[in-house]
């Protein structure tokens, strides 16, 4: 026998050998291995994060005529995650969709509040800074209204457009996210509201997260009528030296900064300024949740409802050459 024809066998041999033993495996393998369910007892249900219910839609009470409100979203490069929401929350589930401004511009984290104003009549101006939009005193004196968001830095003549529109009497509101500017802290304690440092949090009753806080009214007051639950992303707790605390957070609630547990008042009012430790419950997927749609209505009556402010913050002046202030009657 011929040494090619021994190598030709030992392969037969071979491969019969092998195909042989892999039909067997696989036979063993389909009939013989075990199989069992797997026990998923030790898993607590009651860790899983529940997920409030969203409300209905955003209304106002107000028959008030035409008004005209600014919004100082800041800049859109304050709008990002870490500038401007130092705490994001990234769940969105399945609601209404968005009615005003674009998904990432600054616009958005206001727009149901937008959308209701302007749809009961209303003039809803955007103000992002002063080299888009130029001086704000210009936007505050035709201005009824004020709408600021807390993490916005602010120039000087813009902080002070501001506190003197609110001392006029113009209709203020300041949505006071943890790590709001210091200008935003010095704007609301001339008007005797405060934020205290850090957030509060809860870990046993909360929306889909320790920040999602729920909070109710602490009293009587046109800004949380009809509100019996709100929640709150990330807020900063909220301090009153003149005026009266609204919202508060429900027992067992604790703040980062000491971690004690209690109730933490989130929103304030004294007379024409609220103040509201938080921004996000006014965006599209949380305008919803709960009775935030009832609350963003109260901020919406709240803006247009009181008297005309009687403010002249010397807008119209215009710039001369050498960089001073001349009026347009003067001339340079």
């Amino acid at each position: 026998m011929s040494s090619v024809k021994i190598l030709f066998g030992t392969f037969v041999l071979v491969f019969a050998l092998t195909v042989g033993t892999l039909t067997g495996g696989a036979m063993i393998l389909d009939d013989g291995t075990p199989t069992s369910d797997v026990d998923h007892d030790h898993i607590d249900s009651s860790l899983i994060a529940d997920q409030t219910e969203d409300g209905g839609e955003i209304t106002m009470e107000s028959d008030e005529p035409e008004n005209t409100i600014v919004i100082h979203t800041g800049s859109a490069s304050a709008a990002g995650i870490g500038v401007g929401q130092p705490l994001p929350i990234r769940d969105q589930p399945a609601g209404p969709q968005l009615s005003v401004g674009s998904m990432d511009g600054p616009e958005r984290g206001v727009g149901p509040l937008a959308s209701a104003l302007v749809a009961n009549g209303h003039e809803v101006v955007y103000y992002q800074d002063e080299r888009q939009d130029g001086p704000l005193a210009d936007k505050l004196d035709e201005a009824d209204a004020f709408v600021a968001l807390g993490t916005a830095s602010l120039s000087v003549d813009e902080r002070d457009a501001i506190t003197e529109f609110a001392d006029a009497g113009g209709r203020t509101v300041i949505a006071a996210d943890p790590g709001s500017s210091d200008d935003i802290d010095e704007i609301a304690s001339s008007q005797g509201l405060y934020t205290e440092a850090g957030y509060v949090y809860n870990l046993v009753e909360n929306d889909n997260n320790y920040l999602g806080v729920f909070t109710g009214p602490s009293g009587v007051d046109p800004l949380t009528d009809g509100v019996e639950e709100a929640v709150l992303r990330g807020a900063s707790p909220v301090g009153t030296s003149q005026g009266t605390t609204v919202l508060e957070t429900t027992d067992g609630t604790r703040h980062s900064t000491t971690r004690e547990a209690g109730t933490y008042g989130v929103a304030a009012v004294n007379d024409n300024v609220a103040m509201i430790g938080d921004s996000s419950f006014m965006a599209p997927e949380n305008a919803h949740r709960a009775d935030n749609d009832v609350l963003v209505g109260n901020v919406a009556d709240f803006l247009v409802t009181g008297e005309q402010p009687s403010v002249d913050l010397g807008g119209g002046d215009e710039m001369a050459p050498g960089g001073e202030f001349q009026s347009p009657e003067t001339g340079p």
